[in-house]
């Protein structure tokens, strides 16, 4: 038994020196020959050499990346490099006459560094860097990586909008992400709109302006144009904006006022019956507006002032009367009262008329020009011939 034992781990030992070969000389047997490889030679190589270096990697098991390299080595970004003492290859080609032959599992055992060149070739999703020793032209490949593959993640909000309003696209939650397209197609397929999303930049606001349904399609590109394969697509719906109900309007005074309730203010010169004696004016007062264009309410309060001396004295006056409206013009009546203007004369109830017309309207203002006629009424010892008025008048309404 322990005999096996022994023999098993002899056979394992050799077996694990031969699946490490250690070459301490390269040059004997190059695969390229020239006194001073350039960068350049390596373009020759693969245009040369195209037959010799497919039956290479075919035999060094990697058959499937022979095209890949032989058209992308003509772009490659090709850096000069040192092969150290200890650095291993998973393969090396070179020939030995005029076959080429290939080393698995090679390691570098030379005393010194040597001078290589280094470059990458992409396929598959997978990146595989490769080693050519200046000294003879083996094509050797070093090791092999997995490039992570881009992920798309697409969140728009909101699915459903109103027309007008924008939806969010977001793909910042995607992974390994050089760009991002963005396709918006319609119910039809027709592509409306095609975004361009970085990782810097990578949300936009999209604004649609028909009703309908619309998909949104995200496609990744990362490392060397490889594309998202994961399903990234997202519906969108415009709806009709809801009806607005019409606002309510309030039909405007072609010829009184837009409010219900206003101030005015007038005043003007006017006589006093008993040799019609002269005389300036003033009332202050509020306007309510019963029908619109129509009819009004109009309260007034002021005073007079003869401009002559003894026996006239000052008064005081004030009116409610009713004002109808006939287009511009306007004719009022009511009742007011006066105090007495002369010494021997009494106050008392007045009938009053006027006769107007409005001059101009802004905004809510208007300013007219009136005729006022005063009789005296009801009050005893008042007869009209001594203790009627007439005035003249501007008016202000605000």
């Amino acid at each position: 038994m322990k005999k096996i034992i022994f023999l098993m781990l002899i056979f394992c030992l050799l077996f694990s020196v031969q699946a490490v070969e250690k070459v301490s000389r390269l040059g004997q047997h190059p695969f390229y020959k020239s006194r001073d490889l350039q960068p350049a030679d390596l373009k020759i190589i693969a245009l040369d050499k195209a037959g010799e270096v497919k039956m290479g990697f075919e035999e060094a098991g990697n058959g499937d990346l022979v095209f890949a390299f032989l058209e992308q080595i003509q772009s490659a970004d090709v850096q000069t490099v040192e092969l150290n003492p200890g650095d291993g290859l998973q393969w090396m080609l070179f020939k030995k006459g005029r076959k080429v032959q290939v080393k698995k599992d090679v390691v570098w055992d030379g005393k010194k560094p040597i001078v290589a060149y280094n470059f990458t070739i992409f396929r598959d999703g997978k990146l595989y860097e490769f080693i050519v020793p200046k000294i003879c032209g083996n094509i050797s490949l070093k090791n092999m990586t997995e490039v992570p593959a881009p992920v798309c993640a697409l969140n728009v909000s909101p699915a459903e909008v109103v027309l007008g309003d924008a939806v969010k696209i977001d793909m910042c939650g995607s992974e390994n992400a050089v760009k991002t397209t963005v396709t918006v197609t319609d119910a039809a397929g027709a592509v409306i709109k095609t975004m361009e999303l970085t990782p810097e930049n990578c949300s936009a606001e999209l604004t649609l302006d028909k009703v309908g349904e619309y998909q949104v399609i995200a496609v990744v590109e990362g490392q060397y144009a490889m594309k998202s394969t994961n399903p990234c697509e997202a519906m969108v719906k415009v709806l009709e904006p809801a009806p607005v109900a019409a606002p309510i309007v309030v039909p405007l005074k072609k010829y009184g006022t837009t409010k219900p309730l206003c101030f005015l203010i007038e005043g003007g010169p006017g006589l006093l019956k008993g040799t019609y004696t002269g005389m300036f004016w003033a009332r202050v007062g509020v306007l309510y507006n019963l029908v619109v264009d129509t009819l009004d309410m109009v309260f007034s309060v002021g005073g007079g002032i003869p401009v002559m001396g003894d026996p006239w004295k000052s008064f005081f006056m004030g009116n409610a009367l009713l004002n109808l409206h006939a287009g511009p013009a306007y004719l009022a009546g009511g009742l007011g009262f006066s105090t007495k203007e002369r010494v021997g004369r009494k106050g008392g109830i007045d009938l009053v008329g006027e006769l107007g017309v409005n001059l101009f309207r802004s905004n809510d203002s208007i300013g007219s020009i009136f005729g006022e006629l005063r009789a005296p009424v009801i009050t005893e010892d008042r007869p009209f011939e001594n203790h009627h008025k007439l005035l003249l008048g501007f008016r202000y309404i605000f």
